[in-house]
């Protein structure tokens, strides 16, 4: 579980002004933290506010992403978030002394990448072009890295993961680890790739030139 401690401040009632009258300091809500605040599928989090003064009842506007909660007592958020959603603004209110105010809190929720894989194994030669190979995933991903070096002229794309291009040198089979990276966390996949000599008999073949006739 992760546990957030998110500042909030709320000055109501503070006094009695001349004559008797009850006189209301301006009031103040905020969070602290990074904007949005991060979360996560199937990882609970706890949004804990620390408050001065009176709060009667907090409320939030639109409904927080699936999965969390608003304690409308103690404005406790809490939950563990089900589904991916991007950053998006809830607006938070605290009533109390007769006293009303809002921040707007932003929220984003972010799925760890999961399931990657590939075809496999792959059998390319050198000279012919590789037909792009294009990574299945679920979740989000930020960038792709492989480990070791794929062979000369074969490259992974870093931000979609394609695999491409001409290899140049012959390579046996050998297992290469391709890693989907965020934030939220991380999944690999190994492939399994080779590259063979083109055979002997491939290089392209002229026709002979014609005779002249006399």
């Amino acid at each position: 579980m992760r546990l957030t401690g998110a500042f909030m401040t709320l000055c109501a009632l503070v006094g009695c002004g001349d004559g008797g009258q009850a006189s209301l300091a301006t009031p103040k809500l905020s969070y602290n933290g990074s904007i949005p605040f991060p979360a996560v599928v199937g990882e609970a989090i706890v949004l804990t506010p620390a408050v001065s003064g009176t709060v009667d009842q907090y409320r939030v506007s639109p409904s927080l992403p699936s999965g969390l909660s608003i304690d409308e007592l103690s404005g406790v958020i809490s939950g563990t978030p089900t589904k991916a959603s991007g950053p998006a603004t809830y607006v938070v209110s605290a009533t109390g002394a007769g006293v009303r105010i809002t921040f707007p809190l932003v929220l984003s929720v972010t799925e760890p990448p999961n399931s990657l894989s590939y075809v496999s194994p792959v059998s390319a030669t050198v000279g012919a072009p590789l037909a792009p190979l294009s990574p299945s995933i679920a979740g989000t991903v930020e960038h792709y890295a492989v480990s070791p070096t794929l062979p000369p002229g074969i490259l992974l794309d870093s931000a979609s993961g394609i695999l491409s291009g001409t290899p140049t040198e012959a390579r046996n089979l050998a297992p290469y680890t391709i890693t989907a990276n965020s934030l939220a966390g991380n999944t690999r996949f190994i492939l399994l790739l080779t590259v063979t000599r083109a055979p002997s008999g491939a290089m392209p073949k002229h026709d002979p030139a014609p005779r002249r006739r006399f």
